[in-house]
């Protein structure tokens, strides 16, 4: 890994301003918002075009589950990439397999002989493509701007990631109810090659030091660290609650169109509702100091984003469900910078891959999700699905901070040990 706190000094000033003007960093920045945003049109348009071919909850939660149960699977792998190869390589590559697998999509679409198991086939090739990427996301982050300004650039990037959360869906709405799926997707595959191009001049490969070991055994070395280490593992426990919290993902459209009656561009506000709340706990972030106990503010962010799921079921108006999907935002943002900053301070450098892999699986576990929520509403009702999906981790968190508070406050207070 090249060190960038040495070789690249910058002047002191607001954390926000002193991140950017490290090297590269901003370009950097741009691709993420710009992959993220790609995504959310990605995914939006996606759920869209399965409503449309189908009237079924299951159907709808398997197609995302597919993905997240592909990622969950494959992400401890990713992460043992991540330690080995360069890391913008594997971000270039998850960009340029994510063009390939859209345009194909388009063209069926296009072509009028999509089917849904051609939706289900890309939700593999797409699980598999993020499993390599995201867990390189985070860590390049820490390549190009070192240790002390981590907390900050995570926050930066979520940042970008709440404006392409927020963006995205928005803009896709408004895509597909004036131009259709294809136009839609036409706009994702444009931010994608931009994204990529902006990542090629970068000199900054990000490697790891270090001799590299079997791969079955440097995959076996990240589990047994997590699982040995206490307050990681709390963390990580915690973290796996996104298996209820990925309702809301995958119930969105549905409430969209049958609970609250607002098509696709009712969908997209409410989308963009939770990217507004993503970007503005993003931005209030960056003026923060580093979290002290990190591991606290990952569960009590995984206890707000469950109330926000059993608020949602209530679903009094759309004003009601938008208010909802904003507050969800911002804890989903509080989550995401606490757990990968605090994770990554807290891990050794040669881990660090490894253990964002299984972060990353954990953080899949929403998708997987996804098709229970379903398979349950299609039984006793939409709303009722949803406040069990959000009652059953805020009890499980509850009990976490009740008797794990001790063990959750060390994390990232204690030198890791390998």
């Amino acid at each position: 890994m090249e060190p960038a706190e040495e070789k690249r000094p910058v002047r002191r000033g607001l954390p926000a301003v002193e991140a950017f003007r490290v090297p590269w960093y901003g370009a950097v920045w741009s691709s993420n918002l710009l992959q993220v945003f790609a995504g959310q049109v990605h995914f939006f348009t996606l759920q869209w075009l399965v409503t449309d071919l189908t009237e079924s909850r299951t159907l709808l939660g398997l197609v995302i589950a597919i993905a997240g149960i592909t990622v969950a699977v494959t992400s401890p792998i990713g992460g043992v990439a991540t330690d080995r190869f360069a890391r913008r390589n594997l971000l270039i590559l998850g960009r340029v397999g994510m063009i390939a697998v859209v345009s194909v999509l388009a063209l069926l679409v296009y072509a009028d002989l999509i089917l849904l198991w051609h939706i289900m086939l890309s939700a593999v090739f797409m699980g598999l493509l993020a499993a390599i990427s995201q867990p390189a996301t985070q860590s390049y982050v820490f390549d190009v701007v070192g240790p002390e300004r981590t907390q900050t650039a995570v926050a930066l990037n979520s940042a970008g990631m709440g404006i392409g959360q927020m963006t995205g869906p928005a803009l896709a709405g408004i895509l597909i109810a004036a131009g259709g799926i294809v136009g839609s997707w036409l706009c994702a595959l444009l931010a994608l090659s931009v994204a990529v191009v902006l990542l090629l001049p970068i000199p900054i490969l990000g490697r790891s030091e270090g001799e590299h070991r079997a791969p079955l055994r440097e995959l076996r070395e990240g589990f047994d660290f997590v699982i040995h280490n206490r307050p990681v593992l709390m963390a990580m426990l915690a973290c796996a609650m996104a298996f209820f919290n990925g309702a809301l993902f995958a119930m969105r459209p549905v409430f969209a169109r049958h609970v609250l009656e607002v098509g696709s561009q009712g969908m997209g506000g409410l989308a963009a509702a939770a990217g507004l709340g993503t970007l503005l706990g993003a931005v209030g972030a960056t003026l923060l100091p580093r979290f002290r106990r990190p591991g606290i503010s990952i569960v009590v962010s995984m206890l707000g984003f469950s109330t926000c799921i059993f608020l949602y079921s209530f679903a009094f108006s759309y004003a009601y469900n938008l208010c909802v999907e904003f507050a969800s935002g911002l804890f989903a943002q509080l989550w995401q910078i606490s757990a990968f900053s605090g994770l990554q301070m807290a891990v050794p450098a040669d881990l660090r891959g490894r253990v964002l892999g299984i972060l990353f699986m954990l953080a899949q576990l929403a998708q997987v999700g996804g098709v229970f929520v379903g398979g349950l509403a299609d039984r006793v009702g939409d709303q009722l699905a949803m406040g069990i999906f959000g009652a059953i981790p805020m009890v499980i968190l509850l009990c976490l901070l009740l008797f794990a508070r001790r063990s959750l406050s060390a994390l990232g207070n204690e030198p890791a040990a390998p």
